[in-house]
């Protein structure tokens, strides 16, 4: 096959696709499926074991697990059958008769992770059937042998055998309610004991009823939690929370926008500032306005026409069309809103409006007005609502990329030759990326039929219309989704916007300031609490304090600011006289040669008197002259056209390395921001890997991410949000590096670190009041504190630069800078660091640990 690499990949997929899509299962049979006899008069000598275990406390979601044992007698016919391959309908037959009543044969909200375990005996076969259920929905579910039906105020869990199983024993069933109390038991059971009840030698079912049924009241957390992803309510007071955080931010870079116009970084306002202004407020704009679209419009546009309305319209009651209309609209004004060529601008239309069409008039496509219904679309429809998928996910990434470049190229972060995407490169390589993704999602979708579906008879043509019908729901969702999704990762745009602005304001002639302006720590501030810090989950289920998040991360770095400002080295006064400048304030950004060839001379001083003391006193008279040319190195140059004029001195705690040290590698507050970003990224490129394997490390975890619509793209994304995060935190240090408190690289690391560890240490205070898992927060701040003193290792290195060529590699250099003493220490603080690092992970990786 000849073409462009691109052609190759879109139409292997495309031919893949329409290959599955058409594919007809093997359908011996028509209509719905015949009843099997399941010779439940040879089940009477079976017997079965029941455990149903809680887990309730420290967790955002209580979640339940059960194990039910059946031994069955070698005699039954099917037997042999439980022995076969899990694929074959022989095996599925005889555990449809084992685990299931007729009518509970499909389970969404019951998992499994792993098949059911086969032990044959000589005259005995057993099953293990395992299972977990979360209770994150209100409803009535069927989940292994036990009925949940979960409300607000009460749980029940009751105990209903299959029919084929109604003459079989029932020895031991077995309830740990996980710390909830029990408002009702019945019957009595044989063994109680703080919450684990036991029932033995239970007999044979009774008809028309549960064997065993247990209600408990389940705490407001949990009830909140169980109930807020079903509740119209909840959901538009989550969706409310949410956008209130975005539409804040918002506010915040488009008053900072606005101010930078007014306040140029130079005497006038340059090209580079005027366009990463006005791009970074248009931003601003369209992210209020995609926010409320995307987050509440299509959840809450319902509740206010019921509100004022007694006979609303009733396409707006079409859970998934809704949002689909409201998603391409969104996705169309993200793309042309970045200014892109006019090709890309026809094609976004052109896409938006046949996405449009089959959300606005499904019924030309065989669609019913609800795009899905359990009846199910033909095969066709099925790829046409792929189609809209595909259509949605290339507009909004075809938007976040456009408004990517577009925002970096304001600023002067991409060559000024550079271009905006041509469609006949841009529109090939997003269509295979959006291929990849919608390959992902029909196989994600497909595997969660076969697990909902897994006991089904395959053999029948009913099989086949309901297999069609569900992925077509799972599809419409998934593209009403998609904007939603891609929205909520636009805080990148927001952090290069605003990385924009400041590269934007570095580059204007003759800035005479040598450390970040209050406009720049504005702006620094907002990317900390944007990029940086950390993302507090629900409470209970509710995202209502969302916007809290935002307030609290600026404080915290105007907090740490505020310290640096009486303790950092560069804004403490000189001594002698009357009126003494500040340090940065006596620093020109010319002087700095001097100023490290003066600190590498306090340096070689330093170390000659070390030599002279452990001499004893045969040379009083070379150790004076070391201290007098120390003392006057401790002594201040006056400033330029002030000849004569009295010479300050460094207050008594601070030497001219401290002064260097604090200055940083380079001359430009920005230059040390960048090159910071640069080393954290490097850094942290083992914590991401890390955090990765973390969160997806627990067999469940993997299991449900794998079976999510977004799987893929969620774990490639997690490693580059981590990547983000240690960059981020590197360019805040790099750029407030003359305004941080402390005298070496670390300690500036472990401030800013502190005002990291702040905030989350206030949302700890919340998962305990709502009684949710802590999570890898422990471990997250570890990584953080790592990387950051690293970083600040290499920054002091890099201050001294001119000198690498004089040691075999930096850690000689290091040892030179920080003397012997002091980068023992240093040393050690790392040895620390890493021996934290292990022992929370091996607490967290231990029998009792359990990630989230």
């Amino acid at each position: 096959m000849r073409g462009p690499w691109w052609r190759r990949c879109v139409t292997v997929l495309l031919v893949g696709l329409v290959w599955w899509g058409g594919w007809p299962a093997r359908a011996d049979g028509a209509g719905a499926p015949v009843p099997v006899d399941c010779h439940t008069r040879q089940l009477t000598e079976a017997s079965t074991d029941v455990e149903l275990r809680l887990e309730n406390h420290a967790r955002s979601v209580a979640e339940a697990s059960g194990l039910m044992k059946v031994r069955v007698p070698s005699s039954w016919p099917y037997a042999n059958d439980l022995l076969l391959s899990e694929s074959s309908e022989p095996y599925r037959r005889a555990l449809r008769c084992l685990l299931r009543a007729p009518d509970t044969m499909k389970r969404p909200e019951e998992w499994r992770t792993h098949s059911p375990r086969v032990k044959a005996e000589a005259s005995w076969v057993e099953v293990g059937y395992e299972t977990q259920f979360r209770f994150n929905n209100g409803g009535r579910f069927n989940v292994g042998p036990w009925m949940m039906d979960v409300h607000t105020k009460q749980w029940s869990f009751s105990l209903a055998p299959p029919p084929a199983l109604n003459g079989a024993r029932w020895d031991h069933v077995r309830i740990d309610l996980g710390g909830l109390a029990a408002s009702r038991v019945a019957p009595r059971p044989s063994k109680a004991d703080s919450g684990h009840l036991e029932w033995t030698a239970l007999g044979q079912p009774r008809t028309g009823g549960p064997m065993v049924t247990v209600d408990v009241l389940p705490p407001w957390q949990r009830a909140w939690a169980a109930t807020s992803g079903s509740s119209e309510p909840w959901l538009v007071a989550n969706a409310a929370g949410m956008t209130t955080w975005w539409v804040g931010s918002s506010i915040v870079i488009v008053a900072a926008a606005l101010r930078a116009r007014r306040q140029p970084a130079g005497p006038a306002l340059t090209e580079p500032e005027n366009s990463s202004s006005t791009d970074l407020w248009w931003w601003g704009v369209l992210k209020a306005l995609l926010g409320v679209m995307v987050l509440l419009l299509y959840k809450a546009m319902l509740t206010i026409t019921e509100a004022v309305s007694d006979d609303p319209p009733a396409w707006l009651g079409y859970s998934m069309r809704w949002p689909v209309l409201i998603g391409v609209v969104a996705g169309w004004l993200l793309v042309v809103s970045a200014r892109p060529r006019k090709s890309v601008v026809v094609a976004a239309s052109l896409v938006a409006a046949a996405a449009a069409l089959v959300a606005a008039t499904p019924s030309l496509f065989g669609l019913p007005p609800q795009l899905a219904t359990a009846t199910g679309p033909s095969d066709g429809g099925l790829a046409v609502l792929m189609a809209m998928a595909a259509a949605m996910q290339w507009l909004w990434l075809a938007g976040v990329v456009l408004w990517a470049w577009m925002l970096a190229h304001g600023g002067g972060l991409l060559r000024p030759a550079a271009t905006p995407p041509r469609l006949r490169r841009l529109g090939p390589a997003l269509a295979v990326v959006v291929l990849l993704l919608l390959g992902w999602a029909v196989w994600s979708l497909e595997r969660k039929w076969q697990r909902v579906s897994w006991l089904a008879d395959h053999t029948v043509a009913a099989y086949h219309v309901q297999h069609v019908a569900s992925l077509a729901r799972d599809m419409a969702s998934f593209a009403s989704q998609v904007p939603a999704w891609y929205y909520t990762h636009t805080w990148v745009l927001t952090g290069i916007a605003i990385v924009a602005l400041l590269r934007a304001r570095d580059l204007a002639p003759a800035v005479p300031y040598a450390s970040p302006t209050p406009l720049d720590r504005l702006l620094l501030a907002v990317f900390f609490a944007v990029v940086v810090a950390w993302r507090q989950g629900s409470y209970a289920g509710s995202q209502a304090l969302a916007a809290l998040w935002l307030v609290l991360a600026i404080a915290a770095l105007y907090g740490l600011l505020a310290v640096g400002q009486r303790r950092s080295v560069l804004t403490q006064h000189l001594e002698g006289c009357a009126g003494s400048p500040q340090l940065c304030e006596t620093i020109t950004e010319a002087e700095r040669n001097d100023l490290i060839t003066r600190a590498r001379r306090h340096r070689e001083l330093t170390t000659a008197l070390r030599t002279i003391d452990q001499a004893g006193g045969e040379a009083t008279l070379k150790r004076h002259a070391i201290e007098k040319e120390l003392s006057r190195l401790h002594r201040w140059r006056p400033a330029r056209g002030t000849d004569g004029a009295a010479r300050p001195w460094l207050p008594a705690q601070v030497t001219v390395i401290d002064v260097a040290l604090s200055w940083g590698p380079h001359a430009k507050w920005w230059d040390n921001a960048r090159r910071a970003a640069v080393l954290a990224a490097a850094f942290g490129i083992p914590g991401s890997i890390l955090m990765v394997w973390m969160a997806y490390s627990p067999p469940a975890e993997w299991m449900r991410r794998g079976l999510y619509m977004f799987g893929a793209s969620e774990m490639v994304w997690l490693f580059v949000y981590w990547e983000l995060v240690w960059a981020g935190a590197g360019l805040v240090l790099g750029a407030l590096w003359r305004l941080l408190p402390g005298r070496r690289g670390p300690a500036r690391a472990l401030s800013l670190t502190i005002a990291y560890t702040l905030l989350i240490a206030l949302g700890l205070i919340g998962n305990l009041i709502t009684d949710q898992e802590i999570g890898n927060v422990a471990v997250g701040i570890s990584l953080m504190l790592l990387v950051l003193t690293l970083t600040s290792l290499a920054m002091d290195a890099d201050t001294f630069r001119s000198e690498r060529r004089f040691w075999p590699n930096r850690v000689g250099l290091l040892l030179s800078i920080y003397q012997i003493r002091s980068f023992s220490a240093q040393v050690a603080y790392i040895l620390m660091q890493l021996i934290a690092v292990l022992t929370v992970l091996k607490f967290f990786a231990g029998a009792d640990g359990r990630w989230k």
